[in-house]
């Protein structure tokens, strides 16, 4: 877990906010349940929460969304240049909240680590640092703005003005030391990573995965891993963003390619808490997911931590099998950070084979979000899943109602009562343009909530 960063005082009994900045916990959010959205640990909303009170941590949630999408997009965008979402929410909540307890004047010891983890993960992508500050520049800047429009908003305009010299010095100040403070961790950071073998092994790769153009045998020699071989690839990830490394992803990677009969391997950091990985044996192709759930390999392999996911994809022979099953894998991977938590209750490792369909149905977010809901209907209410369920198990199983029995373990009459109801609302037969329904439960089931969210969550 992220270290949540540590408040100056005994007990947390800080110095009485300076009364020049007394206004900042009467700060409101304009959408009074915006702190429901709130992306970060529990510990750091409950401290923040007390210090200056739910309106001004509400307030500092809603700014830090804008926070997030004021970064710049990259001029070439890549797979290295999409800074997870995720870390780009906690990283711009952290410092919304960091930024307004200091200036109500609560002195925090360090920058929140979170915070941090973005300078460390563009160094591992190898972005320019100059990207990743200016993100955080963006970022800062409708941060100040924000501040400065509340305090008009919160004191009025005669007092206000007597308290925007005062905010405009704190807030100086406070940049600057943010901006001085991850400079000097960028620099470490770079300094560590350029020049060490896993640097020039991502470069490598990544040509690779490019199209480029790359002799075998002089990759064979750069690599370790013979790229003329059949392949298997995984993505692998872990939830947080702390400091430990990627020695984990790699031992659960270098388990699951081994219970394919792979013989070598090759691993890749990307960022982090990311990792991608391949495996080759020298005849043959390794095994896929599905043969290993069916006990096909010497040996099934043990789950992973509850906190790494693990998506695979197809075996493929030769160069092009690199790039497509790391394809293949990389969109299974996406697909599942936007499901977020849960999944739709699937558990790691994650097959491409399982998942394609779902996969290409949400290549166009934005589509494939009209598509859910006009299809769906008033069977997407929250509390409907039981009918969607039973629907989808029914077109699954060629709607035979005593397998949907045997399966969910209930009546053939709960069966027939459920598909009647859903009829009534849906307003047709399940099994009229059944193809086109049972692709939007399909949505549904995996991506949850999210198959109703028109935003791309890549």
């Amino acid at each position: 877990m992220n270290r949540t960063h540590q408040l100056s005082g005994p007990r947390d009994r800080l110095a009485s906010p300076p009364p020049d900045q007394s206004w900042i916990p009467r700060l409101r959010p304009r959408d009074p349940a915006a702190l429901l959205a709130a992306v970060s640990e529990e510990s750091a909303l409950r401290t923040a929460r007390r210090l200056i009170g739910d309106g001004a941590v509400g307030w500092a949630v809603e700014v830090a969304g804008l926070m997030a999408a004021a970064a710049p997009a990259p001029a070439r965008p890549s797979v290295l240049s999409r800074i997870p979402d995720e870390l780009r929410a906690r990283g711009a909540e952290a410092l919304a909240l960091y930024v307004l307890t200091c200036l109500a004047g609560y002195t925090a010891d360090d920058i929140p680590e979170i915070v941090g983890a973005s300078v460390r993960e563009s160094a591992r992508r190898s972005l320019p640092v100059s990207g990743t500050f200016d993100s955080l520049k963006g970022q800062l800047d409708c941060l100040v703005r924000g501040l400065f429009r509340s305090c008009q908003d919160v004191l009025g305009p005669s007092e206000a003005a007597d308290v925007t010299r005062t905010l405009s010095e704190a807030l100086v100040a406070r940049v600057q030391h943010i901006l001085l403070t991850l400079a000097e961790q960028a620099e470490n950071e770079r300094r560590g990573w350029f020049g060490s073998t896993a640097a020039h092994h991502q470069e490598l790769v990544l040509d690779i995965l490019d199209g480029a153009d790359v002799d075998a045998p002089q990759a064979f020699l750069r690599l370790g891993y013979d790229i003329s071989r059949s392949h298997l690839a995984l993505v692998v990830w872990r939830d947080d963003w702390g400091t430990r490394g990627t020695a984990d992803l790699a031992a659960a990677a270098t388990e699951l390619l081994r219970s394919a009969g792979c013989s070598a391997l090759l691993t890749v950091p990307v960022g982090v808490s990311s990792l991608w990985a391949w495996g080759s044996r020298t005849r043959g192709h390794p095994l896929s997911l599905r043969q290993l759930h069916h006990g096909e390999g010497p040996h099934r392999p043990a789950a992973p931590s509850p906190t790494v996911h693990i998506a695979a994809g197809l075996p493929g022979e030769g160069i092009e099998g690199f790039r497509t099953s790391h394809r293949q894998a990389g969109e299974t991977a996406e697909l599942i950070r936007a499901a977020g938590r849960g999944a739709g209750g699937r558990k790691p490792p994650y097959d491409y084979a399982d998942l394609e369909l779902a996969v290409l149905l949400r290549s166009r977010p934005d589509l494939s979000t009209g598509f859910v809901r006009r299809e769906l209907g008033p069977l997407a209410a929250d509390d409907l899943s039981e009918l969607r369920v039973t629907v989808k198990c029914y077109l699954d199983l060629e709607r035979s109602m005593s397998a949907v029995a045997d399966r969910l373990h209930i009546a053939k009459s709960s069966v027939a009562y459920r598909i009647r109801k859903a009829e009534r609302l849906l307003g047709r037969p399940v099994q009229e343009d059944r193809l086109r329904l049972h692709s939007a439960l399909l949505l549904f089931d995996v991506l949850g909530r999210t198959a109703l969210d028109g935003a791309d969550s890549r």
